[in-house]
């Protein structure tokens, strides 16, 4: 496992809490739109649909893809 990348953050964790982790207020976090069970940023201005650790995933799978 890789000890830079983001860990998800479960859906479980109230939003209270998941707000002070992602920096953004609590009615602002939601799921990720890749259904992968972790919270993110996922309304607002500053919104990010895809939480970080999808974000990290996304570019070694595509790595992976052009690798094979």
């Amino acid at each position: 496992m890789n000890e830079d990348a983001p860990q998800r953050i479960p859906l479980d964790t109230p939003a209270a809490s998941a707000a002070v982790i992602l920096g953004c207020y609590q009615i602002q976090v939601g799921p990720c739109v890749r259904a992968c069970g972790g919270l993110t940023t996922r309304y607002g201005v500053h919104a990010h649909p895809v939480c970080l650790a999808c974000q990290h995933e996304k570019p070694l799978a595509d790595a992976v893809r052009r690798a094979g």
